[in-house]
């Protein structure tokens, strides 16, 4: 594509022969060629570039990458692919990373399948087949927790893209989320409301024996230590002195 791009395709594919060496011509020729030369030599790996360097133009060294990537290696290439579109599962990854890793084997798919049309229809009903058979592909992907949405679709009589399918699940996603975060906030605030600290009625005192206070607030040993309502801290309320006096005639 960089070789297009730059307008020089005509020197690897072979309508740019190489002109007479007394020409006008050759020079230009000669330094576009090289130019494309290095280009391709930048572009493969270094164990392959060792292959190609001595070739005398670069169309020559384009034979040899064709006969070493050619159809044998079309094959090779669209097996893999497609053992990876037919295992490929979501797991860990969102629904968006897990549709754009599918979407990229797919692209790479489409570049190298080399099927042959005899009339337009051909090519109409081999688009529905193969969209058709992506929309399948993608609802098989994600994790059980979409279930729900999986099963509304392949039961719906309405047909889908596959845009309108993802669109779908990835809002099922985000609901899920939003639902998550509200319920997360629920048992923050519960938590937050919960009472902190020991209850009154399990403090025993070690002194004394009785519940509600420890040894620190014993009113036995801590006379002085009441509360406002006249209670000392073991939770007795003091005897008044009138009441003592009444006890005493």
């Amino acid at each position: 594509m960089g070789i297009a791009g730059r307008g020089r395709i005509a020197y690897v594919n072979g309508r740019k022969v190489e002109p007479a060496a007394d020409s006008l011509a050759w020079d230009t020729w000669f330094l576009e060629d090289n130019q494309v030369k290095t280009w391709i030599v930048n572009s493969v790996s270094p164990d392959i570039q060792p292959l190609i360097l001595r070739k005398k133009t670069a169309r020559d060294m384009w034979i040899i990458l064709e006969q070493m990537y050619g159809q044998k290696k079309r094959k090779v290439r669209v097996y893999q692919l497609m053992k990876d579109v037919y295992s490929l599962r979501q797991g860990a990854l969102s629904v968006a990373d897990f549709y754009a890793a599918l979407n990229s084997k797919w692209e790479d798919l489409d570049y190298h399948s080399d099927i042959p049309w005899r009339c337009p229809h051909d090519q109409m009903q081999y688009m529905t087949d193969k969209w058709e058979n992506r929309v399948f592909l993608f609802l098989s992907g994600p994790n059980d927790d979409f279930e729900n949405i999986r099963s509304q679709i392949l039961n719906s009589d309405e047909s889908f893209s596959i845009e309108d399918v993802y669109s779908r699940v990835e809002a099922e996603e985000q609901r899920r989320l939003l639902s998550s975060g509200r319920k997360g906030e629920e048992q923050s605030a519960y938590v937050s409301r919960a009472p902190v600290g020991t209850p009154r009625s399990s403090r025993k005192c070690t002194h004394c024996k009785k519940l509600g206070h420890t040894r620190d607030f014993c009113g036995d040993l801590y006379p002085e230590k009441k509360d406002s309502r006249g209670r000392s801290s073991s939770g007795k309320k003091p005897v008044s002195s009138a009441t003592s006096l009444s006890d005493g005639k």
